[in-house]
């Protein structure tokens, strides 16, 4: 389906304690997690995982290695993901693979991991959120300004350097009131360094424009705020932002200024973008912290099972009626009108009911 992406976490855990990070709302490792070698996502599984989509023709645009934790503080990161690599490039589940990380773990052996010629396109996303030392204390909780500028200074260079097709570098900034007077300079200091290494650059505003692996992208990121109060507020500091660089934002109704507590339609969540736990728990999005919509887990069940089985669609009928009675988290969500979010057509709920019906009548049909 157009703009489906799947949300793997490697890891429940982060080095840094960002003021607007969701994962205070996490619940603690219990014992039987910690037997199975938690907070981090088990390699048999995540390639069993890959073999079952692969074996029953699943296909997604996008793979995102993120969530509440960041990817490279996983043990076994220089494994893991090459791997995801080889079975992507071997069985095509995913149209490009994303990685999301503060950049404080990059260290130089990652950033030769990092830097390939793979078949799969890539793009990591690099969330510094700050031009200045005292601005990324106070967001980010942590005093690492230093380490991750150097570190991103690194992975310019050597791609550069070595012609890494892979990959696509985008400098994240997410916007908001403790930062928004940073942007500008923000986007001045990393132009310059992209460009020393030969590499083309853009800003872009709302959404990371399409484009190749040696073009890197500067990228101001509305904020998801708790409330849609603060995220009226925060939207309009947004928009401000990028209306004084002079970047347009995608789609007239990107980021409104006023947000209400309601969601009168079918969420695309249901049908677009499952994410996957460390520990093999489904849920429909990444605002399920505390897994209030979970499917079932991968050690139990196969995700093509749990994601297109019957209980997942009996939801997704009644979410195409607007109904979401028993849905935690969805009733008042505001999340559908942000500018982070994808959405979904009638057509689309349609055409994935008729082959849902198919599917379940015959159980052979391949994924839409």
């Amino acid at each position: 389906m157009p703009g489906s992406y799947l949300v793997l976490e490697t890891t429940g855990t982060c080095n840094l304690a960002c003021v607007h990070c969701d994962r205070s709302s996490i619940p603690p490792v219990g014992c039987d997690e910690q037997a199975h070698g938690g907070p981090f996502l088990d390699l048999a599984m995540a390639e069993g995982f890959m073999r079952d989509l692969g074996a029953n023709g699943a296909r997604f645009d996008t793979l995102i290695l993120f969530w509440l934790g960041d990817p490279l503080l996983h043990p076994h990161f220089e494994h893991l993901y090459p791997m995801l690599l080889r079975l992507n490039d071997r069985f095509e589940v995913f149209g490009k693979i994303e990685l999301h990380t503060n950049a404080v773990a990059l260290t130089e052996q990652y950033t030769r991991v990092a830097l390939n010629r793979a078949s799969t396109p890539q793009v990591w996303h690099l969330t510094m959120d700050a031009a200045h030392r005292h601005t990324y204390r106070r967001i980010k909780g942590r005093d690492h300004f230093d380490q991750v500028e150097g570190a991103v200074e690194r992975i310019i260079g050597m791609k550069g350097q070595l012609g890494a097709t892979w990959p696509r570098i985008v400098l994240q900034f997410i916007v908001s009131d403790r930062n928004a007077d940073e942007a500008e300079l923000f986007q001045a200091r990393w132009s310059r360094a992209l460009r020393r290494a030969g590499l083309r650059v853009v800003t872009a505003a709302g959404i990371v424009p399409g484009g190749d692996g040696d073009e890197a992208v500067i990228f101001l990121r509305q904020l998801d705020c708790p409330t849609p109060e603060e995220q009226s507020r925060q939207n309009r500091i947004f928009r401000t932002v990028a209306a004084s660089m002079g970047l347009v934002l995608p789609g007239g109704d990107a980021a409104p200024p006023q947000v209400e507590a309601h969601n009168p339609r079918p969420c695309s969540g249901f049908w677009k973008s499952p994410v996957v736990r460390w520990n093999g728990d489904v849920t429909v999005c990444t605002r399920d912290a505390g897994l209030a919509l979970s499917l079932g887990n991968l050690r139990r069940t196969p995700f093509t099972e749990l994601w297109w089985g019957a209980p997942a669609e009996a939801r997704r009928r009644q979410v195409a009626k607007g109904d979401y009675s028993g849905l935690p988290l969805c009733g008042d969500c505001f999340i559908p009108r942000s500018a982070n979010y994808t959405g979904i057509e009638p057509l689309e709920i349609e055409r994935h009911a008729r082959w849902a019906q198919g599917r379940h009548s015959t159980d052979t049909s391949e994924a839409p």
